[in-house]
């Protein structure tokens, strides 16, 4: 018999939501995430090299090693599923940590480069953080495979925009082929200085309007935020005496780093992909309730997202629906999130609509569902797509099962 991967359970803590309930409740009323200044003053920002302040959607009172919270994010998922923390001792079982990890804010490099004397390294608290304690990959994992008695280690996986969802991809491929019964993906995106450095050398903070497939939007609304995603076999299910669930089937390419500036070749190697799935899923294009790109709001991203979406609809009508100009681009796990969504619009048969904030490129304006409604369907899939900076391309197809 064929295996199929199904949504158990998830659980997400984000600057726009608390929980995953509060996610879909602020959609529905057409909330937006807050921002606030990453530094103390513009004066600040620009003694570090930038030309003003950045506003970005800060957790407060947590770091990237809060484990007390991921605890509470993963206990809520597998409650969520009807499993408890027992379920993840087997052979059967492989929990994957996605984003960076723990790591040391460049502003405590600059003071150690400014003030290095013995008597400054003593006043100087943010030298003390310079310890590699604080930039160790191995404690989180550690400190999971110790709580829940995990029988390996879970690695940390780093595929920049794409880090969740490629730990979806390697669980779900490993639970189709039989090797294991259950995947958690654990996503940790926390922002330090040197991310703003980052994206800010990339054009992709300076824009002031932020909207995804928008004329004018050049960047995001750079977000943290930790999310969870449980994935069970159906065998493991049916065993459970369950049945139906939200089904994950996905396809994954690299493009070549000689090609990652040709917007023409990425358009198509994704439309490709997405080709690939809908074969493989015996899916239609018309038979999609609606299609999640990985639109964050920056032009050139976008602008190939957009071509694709067009080549695949031709002349049908495609419900896209983007979210991230609302909720915050959470960088390594807005793949996790938009998951999270994807499951309620099937699971409940309600699409939620998002809020626009400027004018939509006009490839793509004609599939764009706003206004800030709920609609009904009857449909069965959605399609969601995936970009990284790597070059990694992922499309999932997600299947409402109980509907088949």
């Amino acid at each position: 018999m064929d295996r199929s991967s199904i949504i158990s359970g998830y659980s997400v803590n984000l600057p726009f939501a608390d929980n995953s309930l509060q996610l879909i409740t602020k959609l529905k009323h057409g909330e937006r995430v807050k921002l606030s200044p990453w530094f103390k003053s513009d004066a600040e920002a620009i003694k570090c090299g930038f030309n003003g302040n950045k506003r970005i959607a800060k957790l407060e009172g947590t770091n990237d090693s809060d484990c007390d919270l991921l605890y509470r994010l993963i206990d809520n998922a597998l409650c969520q599923g009807g499993l408890t923390e027992h379920c993840l001792t087997g052979d059967n079982v492989r929990v994957y940590l996605t984003g960076i990890g723990p790591r040391i804010d460049g502003m405590d490099y600059k003071a150690l480069y400014d003030q290095n004397d013995i008597e400054d390294i003593k006043l100087t608290s943010s030298i003390t953080r310079l310890c590699v304690a604080n930039m160790s990959q191995d404690q989180i994992s550690c400190n999971l495979a110790h709580k829940y008695n995990l029988k390996y280690l879970p690695p940390n996986m780093n595929c920049t925009s794409n880090s969740a969802l490629t730990a979806v991809h390697i669980s779900s491929m490993a639970i189709e082929c039989g090797g294991i019964d259950l995947a958690l993906v654990i996503n940790i995106s926390k922002i330090k200085t040197q991310d703003i450095w980052f994206l800010s050398t990339q054009g992709m903070l300076d824009t002031e309007v932020v909207q995804p497939f928008g004329i004018n939007s050049k960047g995001v609304n750079f977000a943290e935020g930790y999310s969870v995603l449980l994935l069970e076999s159906d065998r493991h299910r049916h065993a459970r005496g369950l049945s139906g669930g939200v089904s994950l089937k996905s396809v994954y390419t690299q493009i070549n780093a000689s090609r990652s500036y040709d917007a023409s070749w990425q358009s198509t190697t994704m439309l490709k992909l997405i080709n690939k799935l809908l074969k493989e899923t015996d899916v239609k294009v018309e038979e999609l309730c609606a299609v999640i790109p990985h639109a964050n709001g920056t032009e050139i991203s976008d602008s190939i997202e957009a071509t694709a979406i067009k080549l695949l609809a031709d002349n049908r009508t495609l419900p896209v629906l983007t979210y991230k100009g609302q909720i915050g681009y959470t960088a390594t796990g807005s793949g996790l999130v938009d998951l999270v969504i994807a499951n309620h619009i099937l699971v409940n048969s309600e699409i939620i609509t998002p809020i626009k904030s400027d004018v939509i490129m006009e490839d793509i304006s004609r599939h764009m569902l706003f206004e800030n409604r709920v609609i009904p369907h009857n449909k069965k899939h959605v399609l969601k797509m995936g970009m990284g900076v790597d070059g990694s391309i992922i499309a999932v197809m997600l299947t409402e099962t109980s509907k088949e």
